[in-house]
């Protein structure tokens, strides 16, 4: 699964996190799916890439993703929990 997130960046899931690489810079945000759960529990964005929308576009994506795949999501991440707490329209997927 990859969604393009600008003309030059796209999320790119490699089994245990998503991935943004933009400027020679890795972004992620990474999981692990257990009884059909995908945990969220660890976000990163380098501080000079900070600002720019990575850190909500990856949580989109593993929202997205989890709906696509029947799971249910468990933020155990910071910015997962601040993320779903600004869009309440994604905590029926929430346990």
């Amino acid at each position: 699964m990859l969604l393009q997130i600008s003309k030059h960046n796209c999320v790119i899931d490699n089994g245990n996190e998503f991935i943004i690489h933009s400027e020679n810079l890795y972004s992620y945000l990474r999981y692990r799916i257990t009884d059909e759960v995908l945990d969220l529990f660890s976000a990163y964005v380098p501080e000079s890439l900070r600002g720019n929308g990575h850190a909500s576009s990856l949580i989109l994506f593993a929202l997205q993703y989890a709906v696509m795949n029947g799971l249910r999501v468990k933020a155990n991440c910071a910015a997962v929990k601040a993320y779903i707490k600004i869009h309440p329209e994604w905590s029926y997927i929430t346990i």
